[in-house]
């Protein structure tokens, strides 16, 4: 796997994160529930780089595939 290939990967996972990160907050807001401006950033972080992480080092196939569905 060249190095241009892992970063294509990973910044796809990033965007994949922080899709679902922004699902979680939007949902919260429906719902009521007060999370902190650092709070969702944190977690939108976290988010992104593990998702980043996991497109890189396993494949984008399983990382679509474990997605939940909406």
């Amino acid at each position: 796997m060249n190095l241009e290939s892992s970063v294509k990967r990973f910044i796809f996972g990033i965007g994949i994160g922080i899709f679902i990160a922004m699902i979680a907050w939007s949902y919260s807001a429906y719902y009521h529930v007060s999370i902190s401006l650092m709070q969702g950033i944190l977690t939108t972080l976290f988010l992104g780089v593990t998702c980043g992480l996991v497109a890189t080092i396993g494949s984008l196939d399983k990382l679509m595939d474990n997605l939940p569905f909406l």
